[in-house]
């Protein structure tokens, strides 16, 4: 499931994309399992609480967490799973740049999706998609 950044008028709307692993986000393939565990890993510690939506994210995950411990264990479990899932998914997209450069800096012989090539039509610019 992936959408990008759509255009509507004068607005611009930025859609988080959701990756269910490390594997799938576009600035880490073409790279070894070292290699992807290094950079995220080194991004996650030093970017993830620098911005405001991971401390968003986390103040949603205790609310849920709160919100279901009326309900006993069972519901604290089911909230912090939602919880910890909205995390993930916003500090996987807030620390996207941050691998991007990280890659590029540090990996510099290794090819990655993010380079353009006619064989991957997943890096196509789709930044200009009006609904």
């Amino acid at each position: 499931m992936s959408l990008k950044l759509a255009k509507h008028n004068k607005f611009k709307v930025k859609i988080m994309q959701f990756f269910w692993t490390i594997d799938q986000i576009p600035e880490l393939q073409g790279l070894s399992k070292e290699q992807t565990k290094e950079a995220w890993q080194f991004c996650y510690k030093k970017y993830a609480f620098k911005h405001w939506q991971s401390w968003v994210s986390l103040f949603a995950l205790g609310i849920l967490v709160a919100v279901g411990s009326r309900f006993g264990i069972i519901g604290s479990a089911i909230g912090g799973g939602l919880g910890g899932g909205i995390f993930g998914l916003t500090a996987t997209n807030v620390l996207r740049p941050h691998l991007q450069d990280y890659v590029s800096t540090h990996f510099k012989n290794t090819s990655s999706s993010t380079d353009s090539s006619p064989d991957n039509p997943s890096n196509l610019d789709q930044s200009n998609i009006d609904f």
